[in-house]
């Protein structure tokens, strides 16, 4: 035991040079003000870990958590091999939503051959673990630069547990390994000297948890970060509940094995496969569930994985197979996987990239699960309007701010509004707003509300 500590000790030392502290500018994105007019933007700073990733014959190319470099504005790169130095930094591509949460960053050329010059010596270049046949009590590393430190920190300890994913979101490993502010991004090491997975989030009150991206999440989204695209999983495209022994007379199955398909999404992976509400889902490519979803099988004993987490797993495009009992037989299909279809409430994260239209005094925008969090803050109960729109398949616009002494305040519109209408047209994005807008034959826009609410105003 204490030749495998010392292996893994030493093991450490050497890849703390691959793992880099990541300096940022950019913009903070929880301010609610920038939510609700993106007009305004609060710049401030941070730091976060990354490390170099061996993919291939790439140079330069550096991993970290998609939270620490989302909203740069500039980002710089420093390196215990290389004193105090900073090396700027361009952002290749990343996960916008967080899940999981995995950046690729990139040192230009001309910086990478800076680095090169002043560097004690080679780069090492971390490599992502292989097959991740974790299990409790397996010792590993986590490395990166917790609280603004200025040199990388070792903290030892184990896979504690494994957290599932579900529906919205992906697997993550459990540590006891302290991983604190900063270390976002580092990579956390097994014995053999490969990383498991990202340093991800710890549990703000709770002592000795933090959580692990796995590696398999980054390894699979790797190329689509390269091509500057942002990489979407496989998802079922429905709802699912457990089953259970009460269930077996009126689905006419022998025992509760498998889920029920509760729901099926129209254009979702469930529908291709031409799946039913009521049909049990038995097995996805011959790997077996238990009623609660869970993977059923030795090597998954004390790792729970379930359905969410095995569909994730599998490339947009491959095929499928499904087992499924239908009227108390047993039957199989075929279908691709695809992403989830998206709904009209979706998530814009990145300031940069949120559109709005400034008219009447007020500012509009695709309203969005940042908007509908941000009026828990300003009107709680308009807040409860909008999050009943969350399943609708169409867009909707929200005005987000009100300037004073404008049309719409003399109007006495309130913050929330969810417009659906436009000089009696039906609208659900800024360009068919701007489209009626551009065209009106007429000196006044009537605009009404989701909740009935109405608005006459005059075209400057």
């Amino acid at each position: 035991m204490a030749n495998r500590k010392k292996h893994l000790k030493l093991i450490a030392r050497r890849m703390m040079s691959g793992v880099v502290q990541i300096h940022v500018e950019g913009y903070l994105e929880e301010d609610i003000q920038s939510v609700m007019n993106p007009a305004v933007k609060r710049t401030g700073n941070w730091s976060g870990s990354g490390f170099f990733i061996k993919y291939k014959n790439l140079e330069g190319y550096i991993i970290t958590n998609a939270h620490v470099v989302r909203n740069a504005v500039k980002v710089q790169v420093s390196s215990m091999l290389t004193s105090e130095e900073r090396f700027e930094a361009d952002v290749v591509g990343l996960i916008k939503q967080l899940d999981p949460d995995v950046a690729l960053i990139k040192l230009s050329d001309s910086e990478l051959v800076r680095f090169k010059m002043l560097a004690l010596r080679e780069i090492e270049y971390l490599e992502l673990i292989g097959n991740e046949n974790l299990s409790r009590g397996e010792a590993i590393k986590a490395i990166g630069y917790p609280m603004g430190m200025v040199e990388p920190n070792i903290s030892g300890g184990e896979i504690t547990n494994f957290v599932s994913g579900s529906e919205y979101t992906t697997e993550r490993f459990v540590t006891d390994a302290a991983i604190n502010p900063g270390n976002s991004g580092g990579p956390s090491i097994s014995k053999n000297g490969k990383v498991i997975g990202l340093n991800t989030a710890v549990i703000v009150g709770a002592d000795n948890i933090g959580f692990i991206t796995p590696a398999s999440f980054v390894r699979i989204i790797i190329d689509n970060l390269l091509q500057q695209n942002e990489p979407v999983f496989a998802g079922i495209g429905g709802k699912l509940q457990k089953n259970a022994a009460g269930f077996n007379a009126f689905l006419k199955q022998p025992e509760p094995k498998g889920v029920i398909v509760a729901k099926v999404v129209a254009g979702g992976f469930l529908e291709s496969a031409g799946l039913m509400p009521r049909d049990v889902i038995l097995a996805i490519n011959n790997i077996e569930f238990d009623r609660h979803g869970i993977v059923i099988g030795k090597e998954d004993l004390f790792r729970h994985r379930n359905i969410f987490d095995v569909m994730r797993l599998i490339p947009i495009g491959h095929e499928v197979t499904i087992a499924y009992l239908r009227n108390g037989e047993i039957n199989s299909t075929h279908a691709y996987a695809i992403r989830n279809p998206e709904k009209g409430v979706v998530s814009h994260p990145v300031i940069k990239d949120r559109e709005y239209l400034e008219v009447f005094g007020m500012i509009i925008q695709p309203l969005s699960f940042e908007i509908i969090e941000a009026m828990n803050e300003i009107d709680a109960n308009a807040r409860i309007d909008m999050l009943q729109t969350i399943d609708d398949e169409k867009p909707l616009l929200a005005v987000t701010h009100i300037h004073q002494g404008t049309q719409a305040d003399k109007m006495e519109w309130p913050v929330g509004e969810l417009i659906v209408k436009a000089n009696e047209q039906e609208i659900h994005s800024l360009d068919e707003l701007r489209e009626i807008l551009e065209n009106s034959n007429n000196a006044n826009i009537l605009l009404e509300c989701r909740n009935g609410r109405i608005g006459y105003f005059q075209l400057e």
